[in-house]
């Protein structure tokens, strides 16, 4: 179990990335959506679960945008919340959204 700071600062960094994500990346990251942020203890990493609205060519395009722009989300990301140290982010597509909705449908075809 996480300590209590972990966890607020998990839920810190979840709020400040989607803002960054859809203030400065506005028409880049329109589909895309932060699900979840896990912070290490020492707070050297940063696992960063996402959701996009699409196909897959939709979320190969989302992964390699995040790929290619966390320098910057980490330094906007740095400029907004004080920490001791910048976490690296490392950006994993959250597919739990679609799994729910296929289960949903074929509870709707029964």
């Amino acid at each position: 179990m996480a300590s209590p700071r972990i966890v607020r600062l998990n839920q810190l960094v979840y709020q400040e990335l989607n803002t960054i994500l859809h203030t400065l990346f506005r028409d880049s990251a329109a589909k895309i959506s932060i699900t979840e942020v896990s912070l290490s203890p020492d707070l050297y990493n940063a696992h960063v679960y996402f959701s996009v609205i699409g196909d897959e060519n939709d979320i190969q395009n989302a992964t390699k945008f995040l790929l290619k722009n966390a320098k910057n989300l980490c330094q906007a990301l740095c400029r907004r919340i004080r920490l001791r140290c910048s976490p690296q982010l490392n950006f994993k597509y959250d597919d739990s959204i679609a799994r729910g909705q296929n289960i949903l449908a074929m509870l709707d075809s029964l």
